[in-house]
Parts: C-alpha cells; structure tokens; sequence
C-alpha cells in the first residue's frame, strides 16, 4: 500500500511506527503539486493519506493534503495524541472514508486499521471502476440510439404540396425511437398511397418492426396497390418476423393500421382501418366530420379475418387527419380517450393551415398530460 503522509511531528512519529512494520512511507512537501502521483486508477486503488485529526487550518499542507483525499476519494487514516484525548475534530472528511487511531499504538492495532482502509480503498475502487464501465456502455447505448434516431427521421416522407393535394407529418417518438410510423408516395399519375401503423407496445424491438416495416412500404404500394391485399402482406410480414419467438411474447406481434389510396384525378378515397386507427375526413360543403373507422376489422395474426375496403367520393377542399393513439389516449391512472376532444378540435382548427393544424392538435395533447406513448399525426388537403 502507499502511504503519504506531510512532515509535521505527530505523523513522523507515525511514520517511525510504520518504518518498524516495514512500510514505506512517502512524505509530501506540496501535496497538490503532487497530485500527478495519484493520477494512474491502479496508484488510487493501493493509497492512503495519514493526516492529524486536528487539521491546523493556518497548515496549508494539511489542508491541501486533506483536500487532495477529498477530491481523490483515497482514504485517511488520522491519528491523534493518546494522552490528549480526542476532541470533535473541526471537519471531517464529506466524500470519502476514514478512520482514527491514537498514537503511541502497536503493531497489532495498525494493522488492523490499515487492513480496513485498504479493503475499503480496494471496494471503493471496484465500485468506482464498475461505475465508470456502465457509464460507457449508457454512452455507447445513447450515442447508437442517436444514430438509430436519425435514421428513422431520415426516413420520414416529404411533404407534398400541389394543386391536387397537400400533406403533412409530425412524429413525437415517446422515447429515442418510435415504434409508430407514417408514409405515402405518389404510386401513379395523381394517385397516392398513404399508411399509417402503429405498433403494440413500446421499446427497441417497435423501433426494429418499425424499420423492417418501413423498407416494405414503397414497394408494396406500388406493386399492391390494394389497401386489403396491403394489409394481407403487412399481416403475414409480422407473423413471419415473430416465428421464431416465445408464445408469451407473440402479443408484441400485433399493430394497427389505416391504409388508403386517394386518386386525385377521380377524387376518390379507398381504405382499409385495421385495428380502429383513428382518421377523420372533414366536408366543407356540410361542415361535417366523417369518421373513418367503417369496416374497421380487429388486427389479429389470424390470416382468415376478413377485411373490408371502403370506397367514396370526396368534395374539393375536403381536409384529413390520421394520427395513432398516442395523441388520443393518456396514462393510467387517469386513463381517458380524447378522440371526442381531438375531432372538435379538428373542426374548430380546421380553416388553420396544415403546420399549425398539426402543431394545435399537438399541444392540446401535451396540455391534456404526460405523453407516455408514440405520437404521429397526418394532416392535409384534398383540392
């Protein structure tokens, strides 16, 4: 073990008691110009600082040694005069342990109070070198879920702005990554495919069904062009991504949906709403909101469910909305569904253009509570 110590007579004398135990002693003439010698973990986890009980504050050697083993967290064992007594000291040290000793004392009591420190020193630096290993591993783990993070924004569709159709998004992942997602694509002449889903649960594997989900989207919509047959492959793609893992985990397998095709050149809106997404198309003509939940088929991994396609005509200047249920329902255990609050405020807010229609329907959510779930919302313009 190294012992440092400062050369004032009580731990000299200290220090003739240790030469006799055949431990070497190191006396420190400027402790914090010194400090290099404390640098290396290995030379932290075998130091011990002797310093008296009763710090003399006009010592600067004192004092600095003390400081030193404060912000080191090395141990200290301090001594005091036998025949003195010990009096409370006036400080003691806040960020490391210590313990005392008085002096004239024989080997057999030093040693059991070096042999403390020193399984102390030796515990506290596991504990410091544990501390610093998991610490890498939460920036390791940070800095990757900030790279993921990017990828998925990376991967959000462009808006759309011409004179058939106008269209937006907003995700508000509830963590670093969001297991929901929202996409759409010209996939003819004026003919667009969007999709919204949202996936059971919440953690890293809804940010991978996320992603595998969202590399087979562009390609579906233009080889499909179905919503049903869209929602077929989407439902055999789950089912093939969880073969291998656990029944209990099978429920982790399900997510929601709303898919459809606007023909812009027809005005006419085909979609399948698996699972209850909530989508709502507003009427200038009526001032009316049309829930777009008709048909709406439970999504369950059961290939024989039927599933039902709607198909209708739109009016110009018709406006939509899709959004996951993160935007709706709030945590236990106050639990409420604000689907009856959001397509009032959807009326109310409806002559807003689609960035502050998006930002007003947010902010009324973080309003309401804590947002503890994936939130993405489509608005837009159908001329």
């Amino acid at each position: 073990m190294n012992i440092f110590t400062i050369d004032v007579p009580l731990c000299k004398d200290f220090g003739r008691i240790l030469k006799k135990m055949n431990k070497n002693v190191t006396f420190l003439e400027d402790p914090l110009n010194q400090s290099h010698l404390f640098k290396d973990s290995t030379d932290l986890m075998k130091s011990l600082f002797i310093l008296p009980l009763h710090i003399s504050k006009d010592s600067w050697q004192e004092t600095s040694l003390f400081a030193l083993a404060e912000s080191h967290e090395i141990p200290i064992l301090f001594i005091y005069n036998r025949a003195l007594g010990t009096e409370t000291p006036p400080a003691l040290p806040e960020n490391t342990f210590y313990e005392t000793i008085a002096i004239p004392a024989n080997s057999v009591e030093v040693r059991i109070k070096l042999n403390s420190l020193k399984n102390i020193s030796m515990q506290l630096f596991t504990a410091k070198m544990k501390g610093q290993e998991l610490e890498k591993i939460h920036q390791k783990s940070a800095r990757s879920l900030r790279i993921a993070k990017g990828i998925q924004l990376s991967n959000l569709p462009l808006s759309i702005n011409n004179e058939d159709i106008e269209v937006k998004g907003l995700s508000l992942p509830s963590s670093e990554l969001s297991g929901d997602l929202f996409y759409w694509t010209e996939v003819d002449d004026r003919i667009y495919g969007f999709i919204m889903i949202d996936v059971f649960g919440k953690g890293i594997h809804t940010a991978l069904i996320n992603m595998s989900i969202r590399t087979l989207i562009p390609d579906l919509f233009k080889r499909v062009k179905d919503p049903i047959f869209i929602t077929e492959e989407l439902d055999k793609h789950m089912r093939d991504l969880f073969q291998g893992v656990n029944r209990e985990n099978k429920n982790h397998a399900l997510f929601t949906a709303f898919i459809a095709y606007v023909n812009t050149k027809d005005r006419l809106i085909e979609y399948v709403n698996y699972g209850f997404t909530s989508a709502f198309l507003y009427s200038p003509s009526t001032n009316q909101i049309l829930n777009l939940n008709e048909g709406a088929t439970p999504s369950e991994l059961i290939p024989e469910l039927p599933i039902k396609k709607i198909v209708f005509h739109y009016e110009p200047g018709s406006r939509f909305i899709i959004y996951t249920d993160g935007l709706s329902k709030t945590p236990n255990p106050f639990a409420f569904d604000r689907s009856d609050n959001i397509k009032r405020e959807f009326i109310e807010n409806v002559h807003l253009d689609t960035n502050k229609l998006l930002q007003e329907l947010l902010i009324s959510r973080m309003r309401h509570s804590v947002i503890n779930d994936d939130i993405c919302i489509i608005a837009g313009t159908l001329f």
